[in-house]
């Protein structure tokens, strides 16, 4: 007889699955390699906003009507909101021109706000410029204002009689500068009296007497006698009391 052979040793059926499994796996790691790791998403950059556009004032067109020139090169007219100004040849209306074109003209402003009925900007120290054009007294307060206090500034405004505020204009803007008032008459003198000239007769003058005759003198009674005049009477030429020597008034008897 054979010796009976030695017995063989069955592993489960499970555990010869479980190898299994592995085995395959096993193998297939060898020929793929490690499982690739899934991406890691990076983040996407927003892209890059344009910079602001910034605007500089061509053009002053009245007090409230500005052309401005953008930094990207557009051009537009634009209504400053709560402002009424004087135009053309009306009272204010120039000082209110020169003021706003000398603040405005070449100088950047900010656009504080930009709708289709106008804007509000302010100058380049940070000042709102319809409030200082309200508190100058170069505009009027106007319903479609950004804010409502504009139209406590024109109360200071107009209290303190302040530019449009002040005469001539005392806050009429759609009329021409009224003409002065002429100043007042002055009364005339009172007329003097006339002067009344004393017609006075001029005084007689005394008819101019005769020519005197030269004087007569003998130097006695014989030149009297030469010339014919002995005798001499009182009073006539030549008598002298010398010539009557009884002093009965005839000399050169």
């Amino acid at each position: 007889m054979h010796p009976n052979p030695a017995k063989r040793t069955r592993f489960p059926k499970w555990l010869l699955a479980a190898l299994g499994v592995f085995a395959v796996l096993f193998v297939l790691g060898a020929i793929f390699g490690r499982a690739p790791e899934p991406p890691t998403a990076r983040p996407v950059a927003a892209p890059a906003s344009p910079p602001p556009v910034t605007f500089t004032v061509d053009k002053v067109t009245d007090g409230a009507t500005l052309e401005l020139a953008g930094s990207d090169g557009t051009h537009r007219t634009v209504h400053v909101l709560g402002l009424t100004v004087p135009t053309g040849t009306n009272c204010h209306a120039a000082e209110t021109q020169t003021w706003a074109t000398a603040g405005l003209v070449g100088n950047a402003v900010r656009l504080t706000t930009d709708t289709a009925s106008g804007v509000a900007l302010t100058l380049p120290d940070g000042t709102d410029y319809a409030t200082a054009a309200i508190t100058g007294g170069f505009a009027k307060y106007a319903t479609d204002a950004v804010s409502t206090s504009l139209r406590g500034l024109q109360d200071t405004a107009k209290q303190s009689a302040v530019g449009l505020w002040s005469a001539p204009c005392n806050g009429t803007i759609d009329a021409p500068t009224p003409a002065p008032p002429a100043p007042p008459a002055t009364p005339a003198p009172p007329a003097a009296p006339p002067v009344v000239e004393e017609t006075t007769a001029p005084a007689e003058e005394p008819d101019p007497a005769p020519d005197d005759p030269a004087p007569v003198y003998y130097k006695n009674c014989a030149a009297a006698k030469a010339a014919h005049a002995a005798p001499l009477h009182v009073g006539e030429p030549g008598y002298r009391k010398a010539l009557d020597r009884d002093g009965d008034g005839t000399a050169c008897e």
